[in-house]
């Protein structure tokens, strides 16, 4: 100790010895989270403008993904790198999510910024609740949970396949414009997947509770096209009311459906769907009258003179303007020719046919049938063979959503 400093006083030495500790704690922190930064599976370019809570929560996020991938996948899912994994996501115009059952978002990939605005390091860590429509929490907690969601058991699935729609906020206009969090809009989101439960492993004791995980394939449903916008020959616009009736359909309905588009005006849409499809369908329009969007999944649209074809839905409500009410827009797209032609489901293809000098064969099909329907259609004789299992190829279906969550989970 030297002179001047013996006579600087015992507090004054002690404050100066207390900075110096605390610069060098702060230092060794400093140096500490930076190694943790480096060990984050992100460019170096997003890395270095990470702060200290930024790094604690992707670091925690990455540890939990690590945990879920534990659980084991069979080899045959695994990706063989990241240039496939991101033409995968080009290809299916979605982006990747996995939720926990409380709802934190542990993983979500790059390309959400090309949907939502919202960039993969603003997500990852953060609750999912605070980020969706606060009307659908509630279906939300309701598939992160293991025993939630009905519906794919009454789909023929599973207690863990998912098939959802949520309302996210999105930065991005309509006009390709981006603006901040608290003027974001909502963008409607079909989420398909599976939960994910990892198992007990000797890295986690048994105080630890098993880790339950949504793995999404989320998919941006596209606004419809104007009525002068021209679409593909297999597909068709409709206009409807709210009750899903009816206002204008395009010429093309007569080369796909044999309908006149004036014979359909104010005539109900459910007078055209398949007995079979009806409970799905009006599950369809709910969440369009909810939400503004939905996407209806393959179903079967009668005919005119007999039989059905499978049609794929996309609906939104048109906004109220001054001098007409809201009205439902909707592309349809035919996904096959007309099938069981000779087969009449409702009266009023029994009544056409007559006029052609057609006699269909009247279909005894009745709803309570709905569980089994191949059964029931294939004991009343009306099939020469086994019915043809129709399938679809969606973006949005569960199978591919399990490969391609896990190739890019496993690049990480």
């Amino acid at each position: 100790m030297t002179a001047v400093e013996s006579k600087r006083p015992l507090s004054d030495r002690r404050k100066e010895r207390s900075r110096e500790a605390a610069r060098s704690r702060r230092s060794k922190e400093t140096e500490l989270f930076v190694q943790l930064a480096e060990q984050l599976p992100l460019p170096e370019s997003v890395r270095c403008h990470l702060d200290k809570a930024s790094v604690m929560r992707l670091a925690l996020s990455y540890l939990r993904t690590r945990r879920l991938l534990s659980a084991g996948y069979p080899t045959k899912h695994v990706g063989d790198g990241r240039q496939e994994n991101q033409l995968s996501l080009q290809s299916l115009e979605a982006f990747l999510l996995v939720i926990t059952s409380a709802g934190d978002m542990i993983y979500v990939t790059d390309n959400i910024s090309k949907f939502m605005g919202l960039s993969q390091v603003d997500l990852i860590g953060h609750s999912i609740y605070d980020f969706t429509h606060p009307c659908d929490h509630g279906e939300i907690h309701e598939n992160l949970s293991i025993r939630g969601s009905s519906f794919g058991l009454k789909c023929g699935g599973s207690l863990t396949e998912r098939d959802f729609f949520l309302r996210m906020k999105c930065t991005v206009t309509n006009r390709g414009r981006t603006v901040n969090l608290k003027s974001a809009n909502w963008k409607v989101l079909h989420c398909t997947g599976h939960l994910k439960l990892s198992s007990y492993s000797s890295t986690f004791s048994a105080e630890c509770p098993a880790l339950v995980c949504a793995m999404l394939l989320c998919e941006p449903i596209p606004q419809p096209p104007g009525p002068d916008t021209p679409v593909g020959s297999h597909m068709f616009i409709s206009q409807h009311s709210l009750d899903m009736r009816f206002i204008t359909c395009d010429n093309r309905v007569i080369k796909l459906l044999g309908y006149q588009p004036d014979e359909l005006s104010k005539r109900s849409v459910y007078d055209l769907y398949h007995p079979l499809d009806a409970t799905n369908m009006a599950r369809s329009h709910r969440i369009l009258c909810i939400m503004g969007q939905v996407v209806s999944g393959p179903y079967r649209l009668l005919a005119k003179w007999g039989g059905f074809v499978w049609v794929e839905t996309q609906a939104s409500v048109r906004p109220v303007s001054p001098n007409n009410q809201s009205h439902v827009v909707c592309l349809n797209t035919v996904l096959s020719n007309i099938e069981e032609r000779w087969v009449a489901f409702s009266f009023e293809q029994t009544k056409a046919a007559q006029k052609q000098g057609c006699r269909p064969v009247p279909s005894r099909l009745k709803q309570e049938s709905a569980a089994l329907p191949q059964a029931t259609e294939a004991s009343l004789g009306y099939f020469q063979r086994e019915p043809r299992q129709f399938t679809p190829l969606r973006s949005g279906a569960p199978s591919h959503s399990y490969f391609t969550i896990h190739a890019h989970l496993s690049s990480c």
